[in-house]
Parts: structure tokens; sequence; C-alpha cells
């Protein structure tokens, strides 16, 4: 080879894994700068939550600094509790009902069993007399075979 094309072949050797390095760097801070801006807009987005929050925390205490505030909060306690035991009640009431429910759906089973026990009797003994029928039939066609 020649000392020009030694030359010409060591610089792209040399140049290759640069301008390759260049091109991954490039990649990377790219997505690098992607990443940022979805950190700056979760942050953005977790700043406005927080002053939100904060903004019904004062409006609560100034709420709460009336001179009612504990009246109103017992009154809603009463409520809650009216509330409760109303739902108790109910939930009670809907135990039992669930109760009876079950009651006759198993009073509804057992009639159904005895029901499905009379008609298997009640099949056999159709299968039964079509049978002795059948017999009956065959013996006069046998009869009347022999008279003609």
């Amino acid at each position: 080879m020649t000392r020009n094309k030694i030359i010409f072949v060591s610089m792209i050797a040399l140049a290759f894994p640069l301008v390759l390095a260049g091109c991954c760097s490039r990649l990377e801070f790219k997505r690098t700068k992607t990443q940022l801006a979805s950190t700056k807009a979760e942050l953005e987005a977790t700043k406005s939550e927080r002053n939100r929050l904060q903004a019904r925390v004062q409006e609560l205490e100034q709420a709460g600094e009336g001179a009612d505030a504990p009246s109103r909060l017992q009154q809603q306690v009463n409520q809650f509790n009216l509330i409760r035991e109303a739902l108790q009640k109910r939930e009670d009431e809907l135990a039992q009902l669930r109760q009876v429910a079950l009651d006759e759906a198993e009073a509804a089973k057992s009639l159904m069993d005895t029901l499905a026990t009379q008609l298997q009797a009640e099949t056999d003994k159709v299968s039964e007399l079509q049978n002795q029928l059948r017999q009956a039939q065959q013996a006069i066609t046998e009869l009347q075979n022999r008279f003609k």
C-alpha cells in the first residue's frame, strides 16, 4: 500500500468511532431533554396541586375559626350517627329478608324434590302400563291370527 492510502485508512478508522460516539451522544442528549421536559411538567402539576390543597386548608381553617364551628360539627356528628343507625337498621332488615328468602328457597327445593320423585314414580307406572298394553295387544293379535 502506498503511504497516502495507509494515512487515509487510518483517518477513517479513527474518525468512524468518533462520528458514532457523537451520534449516540446526540441521541442520549435528546432522550435526556425529553425526560427533563416530562419531569418539569410533573413538577408543575405537583406545585399546582400543592397550591390548591394549601388554599383549601386555609379555607377550612378560616371556616373553623367561626363561633358556631363546634356546634356545626356536633350537628354533623349527630346527623352521621342518625344515618349510621338507619343504615344499621336497614342492614338488619335485609339480613332478615335474606334469611326468609333462603328458608323459602330451601322449602321450594324440598317440594321440587318431592314432586320430582312423584313424577318419576308416575312415569314408571305409565311405562309399566304401556308394556302391559303392548303385551295385551300382542296377545290379541296372536289370538286373532289363531282364529283365522
